[in-house]
């Protein structure tokens, strides 16, 4: 079975169980075509699938609010997996990797349609904003047509521009990301300041030294991945060693490392360049391999973040996978995607080669009961109301 979320699952099956309800006698289906609004009566099977179609979209737009660019999450089960006891040079991963909870994971890094829905919220509502969190390489522009106030961005007209990598953005944009889906993708600019970190603590001192906080607030809903969960979901196989489970040297779920190269030529976006920086353009889900969990593009397109600080010469943040464009990756024969491997950057620097995908929580089954009693009176009301 594919993986995938239980909420994603539970709505499948809301869906289909608040169908079954709406049933009426002589063969006919009464769907509603907006919430608690007009009815029609759907005669024939064509008429009835498309009915259905518009009645899915009305339902859900009430009862789980509208999602202009939806997060597809794979869960990442086997809690309590061995860590990882292989080759560590830099002794940072060298016992690391075990989880002990299920958790989500992005099925692919956040895409230019998540991220310019997540902009807009806030550029269009001030000039002051006209600027908030643009990053530098995305599948975005400025909407010509829009007259203010502030800025608002649209896709470009290439092909799977909506999933084209946010690339160039720093680790503290990402936490604010992850504070606004923690509060329900609010409009408010106090959506950005807790949830999942405190942005009151992101301060950086003359000397370059910061104070962020370091991991997620204990109940946040959405965050930037921990380096036990970030190697688990990107190396960790649960069916290897004919299901004990065990660790891949790479992300691709081999000891093989990904080819670099455009799609059908490498295997990873990563180690070439193409003109005008072309490499930043190809969209998330290019390429057909994935690794143990389904998960596509842990290496290649961007460096993501993760919450572990590397105390070095600086105190930066770990970021791991490679990245588009790494020159280097054919000579070291894919040395930056080994579990191993690592790469550290400054929380408040707009990294070139730096993206993200986020971590969440599993949803439980009391999320299931609170939409089944949501959906349940909104169900009858609609029979009552044709009977």
């Amino acid at each position: 079975m594919p993986h995938g979320s239980l909420q994603d699952c539970v709505k499948i099956w809301l869906a289909a169980w608040y169908f079954w309800l709406c049933e009426y006698q002589r063969g006919m289906f009464v769907v509603a075509s907006q919430p608690l609004g007009s009815y029609k009566r759907a005669r024939n099977r064509k008429h009835m699938r498309s009915s259905l179609s518009m009645s899915a979209v009305a339902i859900f737009g009430t009862a789980f609010g509208a999602i202009a660019a939806p997060i597809d999450f794979v869960t990442i089960g086997a809690p309590g997996n061995a860590a990882y006891d292989g080759p560590a040079p830099f002794g940072v991963v060298g016992g690391r990797g075990r989880v002990d909870y299920q958790y989500r994971m992005g099925k692919y890094e956040i895409t230019t349609a998540q991220w310019m829905e997540y902009v807009n919220t806030f550029s269009t509502q001030s000039n002051d904003l006209q600027f908030f969190a643009t990053p530098v390489f995305w599948g975005a522009e400025t909407d010509t047509t829009y007259s203010g106030p502030g800025r608002r961005y649209r896709l470009r007209s290439d092909a799977k521009a909506d999933m084209r990598p946010v690339v160039g953005i720093s680790w503290r944009d990402a936490a604010r990301f992850c504070n606004w889906m923690h509060n329900g993708k609010s409009s408010s600019l106090s959506s950005l300041q807790s949830g999942a970190y405190y942005t009151s603590t992101f301060v950086t001192h003359a000397d370059a030294s910061w104070d962020d906080q370091a991991t997620r607030s204990p109940g946040a809903k959405y965050w930037i991945p921990s380096l036990d969960e970030w190697i688990k979901a990107a190396h960790f196989d649960p069916n290897k060693n004919g299901g004990a489970g065990g660790w891949w040297q790479f992300s691709n779920g081999s000891d093989v490392a990904p080819v670099g190269g455009p799609p059908g030529v490498g295997t990873a976006n990563t180690g070439f360049n193409l003109p005008s920086f072309g490499e930043f353009e190809i969209p998330l889900g290019s390429y057909s391999t994935t690794n143990a969990w389904g998960l596509f593009d842990m290496a290649g397109s961007g460096s993501e973040f993760t919450e572990e600080i590397f105390y070095g010469v600086w105190k930066e943040r770990v970021t791991k996978g490679s990245f588009a464009g790494d020159q280097f990756y054919p000579s070291s024969n894919g040395q930056a995607d080994r579990v191993w491997a690592l790469g550290t950057i400054h929380p408040d620097a707009d990294a070139l080669y730096a993206g993200f995908r986020i971590a969440a929580a599993v949803p439980t089954a009391s999320t299931a009961t609170t939409l089944i009693a949501a959906l349940f009176p909104l169900a009858r009301r609609q029979r009552r109301s044709v009977a």
